[in-house]
């Protein structure tokens, strides 16, 4: 097993250097002819000498975590090059930079329990180990759920986006019927749904293997993203769903979203908003035309609330930034 600054790649060796070798060559760049597994280590052509075109394997790479060598040291008996994972991933790329993009592309591509690069989410509320006396989700519970996950990359968010809104990841959601039995196990992103003093609601999920959203029973969904929209901001884009709105994040616009196509209770939360201009970004189909018309008669008066032409069949979430730089407002 492959480790980050001691925390371990929940990936395998080979699978790694395979991923590795791929995107390599789809930027152009040949390495690695062949890997030979072996006990202790994986043996493979020098990236380093003979313009990583070397014959025959000299270089290998340990997959046995020892003190005084770690699991994921590189060392070529030709030339002896040594050099951490990271380190080898970073000079393949062509940067020189200790290893800073290598340690990035490691965490984007293959789930890891690092939790070093994330920021301690610090609110000052008084919890219990599960929940406060006002039934808030305990810190030590999405403190459970900061791991970075490669599927948080491949929906547009970025490092800072996951940050500020403390985007998590449950390896191992019960979903249960109405009687309590467990009727599947889920892996999915998880999304605190705070009010806008910054206590944590309810935990909203997105699976990270099929198109599946799930929020508890019950709750009063609030607008998501209030608590964490910059001051005195003039214009607010809303969405439908959390990744719309973190996808604006993404692209330098702030956002909230409806959780679904909104309720009286989140048009009374977004009049009292400070802002003077909402700009609405709903799915363009019929449910989402309908709920834009809804929300445009609800806020009328209080707000001036426009609209972004989004193409047929797309969602915020599947532009590219040009696209979404170029979203024609509709009054």
């Amino acid at each position: 097993m492959f480790y980050i600054n001691k925390n371990p790649i929940l990936a395998g060796e080979l699978e790694v250097l395979n991923e590795l070798k791929a995107q390599l060559a789809s930027n152009g760049i040949e390495r690695f002819a062949e890997f030979k597994p072996g006990p202790r280590n994986i043996q493979f052509n020098c990236p380093i000498h003979a313009e990583g075109q070397e014959r025959k394997p000299s270089c290998g790479i340990s997959t046995v975590n020892k003190e005084e060598v770690p699991a994921g040291t590189v060392h070529c008996f030709t030339c002896g090059y040594t050099a951490s994972l990271e380190q080898m991933v970073s000079h393949c790329f062509g940067k020189d930079d200790e290893g800073a993009f290598g340690k990035e592309w490691l965490i984007k591509n293959f789930l890891t329990i690092s939790i070093e690069n994330r920021k301690d989410i610090i609110l000052d509320l008084q919890r219990g180990n599960n929940k406060s006396i006002n039934n808030y989700i305990a810190e030590e519970e999405l403190d459970s759920y900061r791991y970075y996950h490669p599927y948080m990359y491949k929906r547009r968010l970025t490092n800072e986006v996951i940050e500020q809104f403390d985007v998590g990841y449950d390896n191992h959601f019960e979903l249960k019927d109405k009687f309590g039995k467990v009727k599947s196990v889920l892996r999915c992103l998880t999304f605190p749904i705070r009010d806008i003093n910054g206590n944590t609601l309810f935990i909203a999920r997105r699976s990270v293997d099929i198109k599946f959203f799930h929020y508890p029973e019950g709750v009063d969904k609030p607008i998501y993203g209030l608590y964490e929209l910059p001051k005195n901001s003039n214009e607010i884009i809303v969405c439908e769903s959390i990744l719309n709105a973190l996808t604006c994040y993404t692209y330098g616009k702030p956002a909230v979203a409806l959780l679904g196509l909104g309720t009286e209770y989140q048009y009374d939360q977004l009049r009292k908003l400070r802002c003077r201009k909402l700009i609405t970004a709903l799915d363009p189909d019929a449910a989402g035309q309908k709920a834009t018309a809804r929300l445009k008669k609800a806020l009328n008066g209080s707000k001036l609330v426009t609209s972004y032409d989004i193409p047929e069949r797309k969602d915020i979430n599947d532009l590219e930034k040009e696209e979404f730089e170029n979203l024609q407002e509709l009054f």
